[in-house]
């Protein structure tokens, strides 16, 4: 009996899972927390509502957030586009042990994003978004506090160049104190300057942008200045459903990263 049930189980899994590749949608490539962009970089390009996308991304050692030069980290990434225009991201960055520095901590940092698209990108006029980290974080190393603008132009028939631009403020909100002390998530607000705070990482604070020249949506090269360093890069989409993507950063040291997406409202009939 256990046998057949385990049988049953393993079965549902395997056509649950076939189920989902076979209906995921057209995927691109995101930056490293997860949100449409380049590298390091957002972009103003939205997604449809319903589209839930999941991944993962390696950050290398000398670029580390909560500490440079010390471990490099892995980000878990989920998101959900909940309205036309309002998307929620979460993110879960951990620092990878190594011969010379181990790690001793919890689940690692947590972090919420919200990114709100202000305009929609038009034949004239570019897309424009706000992305934010919500203000309850005690200790975040991976912040994104920009408005960033998209506009896309078709190069020849199958070639398309996607062009951003954007700012990161240099202040953000946060709650002061230590997980022991603060009860409410609501309490201890404070405003915040990114270069006085622990982890001095500059991540997307100040002016950044990029572009990327896409063939037919399948493959494509992306070129970014992150507001600190020049990288480089370049993905590709197999089955219209899977991306992977690497960087160089700073003609220096790599990352690399792979995601997956599927819209909850558009599944087909035998799935629902």
């Amino acid at each position: 009996m256990q046998l057949a049930r385990r049988n049953h189980h393993h079965t549902f899994l395997l056509l649950f899972g076939i189920m989902v590749w076979w209906y995921l949608p057209t995927s691109a490539q995101v930056n490293l927390s997860g949100k449409s962009g380049l590298m390091y970089t957002p972009s103003a390009v939205m997604t449809d509502d319903g589209f839930f996308r999941i991944g993962y991304n390696y950050n290398p050692i000398r670029y580390g957030l909560r500490g440079r030069n010390e471990n490099p980290e892995r980000i878990l990434f989920a998101n959900v586009t909940i309205l036309p225009r309002l998307e929620v991201g979460v993110t879960l960055l951990q620092m990878i042990d190594t011969p010379t520095s181990d790690v001793s901590e919890g689940i690692g940092d947590r972090g919420m994003d919200l990114r709100y698209q202000v305009l929609k990108e038009t034949e004239k006029r570019p897309g424009l978004a706000v992305i934010m980290t919500v203000p309850f974080t005690i200790d975040g190393a991976m912040l994104t506090h920009v408005v960033v603008a998209t506009k896309h132009f078709e190069i020849a028939r199958d070639w398309k160049l996607e062009i951003s631009a954007g700012y990161g403020s240099p202040y953000f909100v946060y709650r002061q104190g230590s997980t022991n002390t603060n009860y409410s998530f609501l309490s201890n607000f404070v405003w915040q300057k990114k270069s006085t705070w622990r982890y001095r990482n500059y991540y997307l604070e100040g002016p950044f942008g990029g572009l990327s020249l896409s063939f037919r949506q399948k493959a494509g090269l992306m070129a970014e200045y992150d507001s600190q360093h020049l990288n480089v890069g370049a993905y590709a989409t197999f089955f219209k459903k899977w991306t992977v993507q690497a960087g160089w950063l700073n003609g220096d040291q790599f990352m690399f990263g792979t995601s997956f997406g599927v819209n909850l409202l558009k599944l087909p009939r035998k799935v629902k």
